[in-house]
């Protein structure tokens, strides 16, 4: 059996979320006996994430310099992140109830393949020009292969609580699709359906990514 270990999966985060991973770490070790002098203060946490959120709520819609803000004050973020659980990891030394208690998540021992019915992943060609402020962002969709499907149907929206802001973006008889001219900072909701000879399949259940 391998050494459970802390994993840094707060990295892949949409930014909402791991603001809300930031602050339960510190909730968690905060007067903690297992962790009473963290690498971090908690209190340097608390105010990352404050100023994660701030940056967060203004880029919506605020443009590339706002957005630009938010990317520098979620790196401030990860790095802060990625230094307490290193810490979290010499202190627990392998003893998962001690990690999870610091609010971090622990790696799962080797189990079966799984493959997900749906993905959505971020563009090379986003990833490559980051850098650039001026980018747009794209987005790779993939769908699971289903018997007897000869196409598929890919939608995406911002708002997905209501069903007439869904757009379609595209049609392909392929199982991955990438959708371009995206906005970077914003979160979008994905979601696709396969065309047979039956007709439309339900839409699958939709996944949400903040575009870079």
């Amino acid at each position: 059996m391998k050494k459970v270990k802390v994993v840094l999966d707060f990295i892949e985060y949409p930014v909402s979320e791991k603001v809300d991973f930031g602050k339960n770490t510190v909730t968690k070790m905060t007067g903690n006996a297992n962790f009473p002098t963290p690498d971090v203060p908690l209190a340097q946490i608390t105010t990352a994430a404050n100023n994660l959120e701030t940056a967060y709520n203004a880029a919506q819609g605020g443009g590339k310099q706002l957005t630009a803000a938010m990317h520098a004050a979620e790196k401030v973020m990860d790095d802060l992140l990625r230094k307490q659980a290193l810490y979290v990891e010499r202190i627990t030394n392998g003893n998962e109830a001690m990690i999870l208690g610091s609010g971090f998540h622990t790696s799962k021992q080797p189990a079966p393949a799984h493959h997900p019915e749906f993905t959505v992943e971020t563009g090379k060609k986003a990833l490559d020009s980051f850098i650039d402020s001026t980018h747009e962002a794209t987005m790779v969709l993939k769908r699971k292969a289903v018997k007897g499907a000869k196409a598929w149907v890919w939608q995406l929206c911002t708002d997905p609580l209501a069903e007439d802001k869904w757009i379609y973006t595209g049609f392909s008889t392929q199982t991955a699709f990438t959708v371009e001219n995206l906005t970077p900072g914003i979160k979008y909701w994905f979601r696709s359906a396969s065309i047979s000879k039956e007709g439309l399949s339900q839409w699958c259940d939709p996944i949400a990514k903040i575009a870079m």
